[in-house]
């Protein structure tokens, strides 16, 4: 019941935040009271109209010039590739995570990361307090990490504890504050390598589809170089150091340790990723503590082995730069969504964008619109209703999109058909310049949450970013739909008696309405918000 209440206030909040800041565009001026203001390595330098897309990228923050760059869009290689560098950790290693889900896959990180601490490896964990209360739903859950805080060499944090957001929401009538959180997936290991993606840590993220047809689809970029990984830490250590990430203190009494439970997780999945039998002992102690470990790893057989398998080389060596976002609860420079912009003004030919959410403010609507009557065409690959993991977020798209088709030229808008959650976050600007990381499309992303994305100047790392989302849509119907408007013969959108789009091609045509009744009951409270007095519709 609990838990149902948290997520209930939060849907609540998440959508009046959002119909908050789509209605008024927030600008991103400002600086948050009680913050510290960027490093200057952090900082965007000026920008101005008319520059070329390298002038723009060199506007972006200090970067690395020879960065080694992995992209990991396989789920199984993403997780070998998280196995391996914890595995090669000899010194340190720095992790932050929206959610770590108590599952095998949550379960067996936590044991790897607990025997590396008992091998000496200094840790530091940032985990964010509202993602692990949606995924630890139980108190053993809770107990994995006070197992870790016990452990010498292990420091970990939660981000805005559940209790202090409400109570900082309720003093400062501020909603943001219920929301805000630490929203970066970040893993570096011994200061010279790093990783950063969409993927966070539990099965659907990284089990083969062909053993769980809901597994999401996602990247993930492994950096190798000690300043990407300084670059890295530091954006860590932002969040880490923030006066609202509480420690978790060691307990004087450990009552109750999961030390086992969790070691035996990571035996279990070490064995399976090998493709070896596990020792009798725990096979022994597994059954002895009515543990489920075995048996959710016989659900993953593509899994098994996989370790035997050679570690994917580096498609390049390039240019890099870093953009990094700071969990923010008033309105202030926002480095991630002014690159974008900046890269979107810059681009001459073309624009590929693939998100989860497609969320837009007026502001960025202009911006696009801009873009799109100099003749760059902008192609946007998103989730339908029958993909999307977020029903309130597909509400507002759903309610949006027929009116970004009509407000931006040579916009075409891609959503998947099939089960599958596309959670991938990546731009492509004229095959030239690559953006890869946590960032949505969203007011969440965009104005609240910390974000991490990496910008990459290489036209072939590029050109293989783009490589995936190009043949999705290569494939249509019913892999991918695209969704149309009704455009008269100077091809500008034909609207019906209230001015709204007529939709030529939309989710009714592709999707069965009992399968997404959830986002219908969103979708039509927006639509009956919009006419109460008082109401920011969403342009």
């Amino acid at each position: 019941m609990k838990r149902k209440t948290a997520l209930l206030v939060a849907a609540v909040m998440a959508g009046l935040l959002t119909a908050w800041a789509v209605g008024r565009g927030i600008g991103t001026r400002g600086n948050e009271g009680g913050v510290e203001p960027a490093p200057a390595m952090t900082r965007l330098a000026p920008y101005h109209p008319g520059m070329s897309l390298r002038e723009a990228f060199d506007t972006l923050p200090a970067g690395a010039d020879r960065t080694a760059l992995t992209l990991l869009l396989d789920n199984t290689d993403a997780w070998t590739a998280r196995w391996r560098l914890l595995e090669s950790a000899r010194q340190s290693l720095d992790i932050s995570y929206f959610i770590v889900r108590e599952d095998l896959f949550g379960a067996a990180f936590l044991g790897h990361l607990l025997k590396k601490a008992k091998e000496g490896v200094r840790t530091r964990l940032l985990f964010d307090a509202q993602g692990t209360a949606m995924s630890f739903v139980s108190p053993r859950g809770n107990d994995w990490l006070d197992t870790l805080a016990n452990t010498r060499n292990v420091k970990i944090k939660l981000f805005r504890p559940l209790l202090n957001r409400y109570v900082q929401a309720l003093l400062t009538l501020n909603p943001v504050a219920l929301v805000a959180s630490e929203h970066d997936k970040i893993l570096v290991m011994d200061d010279h390598v790093g990783m950063i993606g969409g993927r966070n840590i539990s099965a659907e993220y990284f089990a083969d589809p062909a053993d769980m047809p809901k597994a999401f689809e996602d990247a993930d970029l492994i950096l190798q170089g000690k300043t990407a990984a300084r670059r890295l830490i530091a954006a860590f250590e932002a969040q880490y150091r923030r006066d609202d990430a509480q420690a978790i203190e060691r307990e004087r009494l450990d009552l109750e340790s999961y030390a086992e439970e969790l070691l035996l997780a990571y035996r279990a999945m070490d064995a399976w990723l090998k493709g070896v039998p596990l020792d009798a002992h725990s096979q022994e102690r597994i059954k002895t503590l009515g543990l489920s470990w075995r048996k959710d790893l016989a659900k993953f057989p593509r899994l098994r082995g996989a370790l035997k398998e050679p570690a994917p080389e580096p498609e390049a060596q390039a240019e890099t730069r870093l953009l990094d976002s700071h969990t923010r609860l008033q309105p202030r420079e926002e480095i991630i969504g002014e690159a974008l912009a900046r890269l979107s003004q810059s681009a001459r030919r073309q624009i590929l964008i693939q998100s989860p959410y497609l969320v837009l403010s007026k502001q960025a609507v202009d911006t696009l619109a801009a873009v799109g009557r100099r003749g760059v065409q902008i192609t946007i690959l998103t989730n339908s209703p029958v993909s999307s993991d977020n029903a309130l977020s597909q509400a507002f798209f759903l309610e949006q999109w027929p009116e970004l088709l009509a407000r931006v030229p040579g916009l075409r808008i891609f959503v998947t058909g099939r089960f599958r959650t596309v959670h991938t976050k990546l731009a492509v600007f004229d095959d030239q310049v690559t953006l890869i990381g946590t960032y949505n499309l969203d007011p969440i992303s965009m104005e609240i949450n910390s974000e991490i994305m990496a910008a990459v100047w290489s036209g072939p790392f590029a050109r293989d970013a783009a490589r995936h989302p190009r043949a999705l849509l290569k494939r249509g119907p019913p892999m991918v739909y695209e969704y149309r408007i009704q455009r008269d013969a100077s091809g500008q959108a034909v609207r019906d008696a209230d001015g709204k789009p007529i939709i030529v091609f939309g989710p009714r045509d592709h999707a069965d309405p009992e399968e997404w009744r959830k986002i219908q009951v969103y979708w039509a409270t927006l639509r009956a918000a919009e006419k109460v007095a008082g109401f920011v519709p969403l342009f």
